[in-house]
């Protein structure tokens, strides 16, 4: 028994004659009549009769109905379920992220990317980069994002590379200023990351070279907490000028020279093709980073 088959029997039943039949299909009444004969014969069924000149269907076609119906919206279903995951509209995205990025701006991105695919569910897990790293190893996520350095194969990592700019509120002194220097922050108040992080160890060779004191009143492990920490006024911070964004609107983002990189990478599993929904998110996702 082929779909073609019940589609035809379908339509036949609901418009009542092959002419329309023929019509909705686009095939010839002959073509019809052949489907429906075929389908008498391999299911036994006398499906239709003639009278007055009309076809009439049978108490069993009516019975046979209501499980062709069945099958054909079972089929249908199939085929739309198919298209939505051909297209992205439908499926799961498993991401792994560190916590700065993952706390604030990812949900946002993750929920703008979910708007147009109703069919889509996400999950989010936040850890260190480290740990993020070997996550993804595990091949239970679609994505992970981790902060640089870090030992992943450069085949399957995408990197993002940011200059850190000074944050500070709007009526600080050094607000009137183009760019921030070392010698601008000569014993100023200063949020900074933990001794361990790439960005603290560029900064203290920043300071050195200038000769100017860096004066450390605060340490903490995320960007989003340094952010927090300028606000309620502890000092001028360091930070990466995405995760910062938000918190930009009552604070003040200036450059520093000389210049600070911070990385991140886009990282996909290595012992598995990323699934369409998944490339379609990291296109998604630079465009915005």
């Amino acid at each position: 028994m082929r779909i073609r088959q019940l589609e035809c029997f379908r339509t036949l039943m609901i418009h009542g004659t092959m002419t329309r039949a023929a019509e909705l299909l686009n095939i010839s009444q002959p073509a019809i009549s052949s489907t429906i004969a075929n389908l008498e014969h391999e299911t036994g069924l006398k499906l239709f009769v003639r009278k007055g000149g009309r076809l009439q269907p049978t108490p069993e076609a009516r019975l046979f109905f209501i499980e062709a119906e069945r099958a054909l919206e079972a089929v249908e279903k199939t085929q739309r379920i198919a298209k939505e995951i051909r297209t992205g509209k439908r499926g799961h995205l498993a991401i792994a992220a560190y916590a700065s990025i993952s706390i604030s701006l990812l949900p946002r991105l993750m929920a703008e990317f979910a708007r147009e695919r109703p069919g889509l569910e996400l999950k989010i897990i936040t850890r260190n980069s480290q740990s993020v790293r070997e996550l993804v190893t595990t091949q239970q996520f679609d994505l992970a994002i981790a902060e640089l350095p870090l030992d992943y194969p450069t085949s399957r990592m995408e990197v993002i590379a940011y200059e850190c700019q000074c944050m500070m509120p709007v009526d600080h002194p050094l607000a009137a200023l183009d760019a921030i220097t070392p010698a601008d922050l000569d014993g100023v108040p200063f949020v900074s990351l933990f001794k361990g992080d790439p960005l603290y160890q560029q900064l203290a060779m920043a300071f050195s070279a200038y000769g100017s004191s860096w004066n450390v009143v605060a340490e903490t492990e995320f960007f989003a907490t340094a952010c927090e920490l300028v606000r309620s006024g502890m000092g001028i911070g360091m930070v990466d000028p995405v995760v910062s964004r938000p918190f930009a609107r009552d604070l003040v983002l200036k450059p520093f020279k000389p210049a600070i990189k911070y990385e991140i990478a886009l990282l996909l599993p290595t012992q598995e093709e990323p699934s369409q929904l998944a490339l379609e998110f990291v296109s998604f996702l630079k465009q915005h980073l």
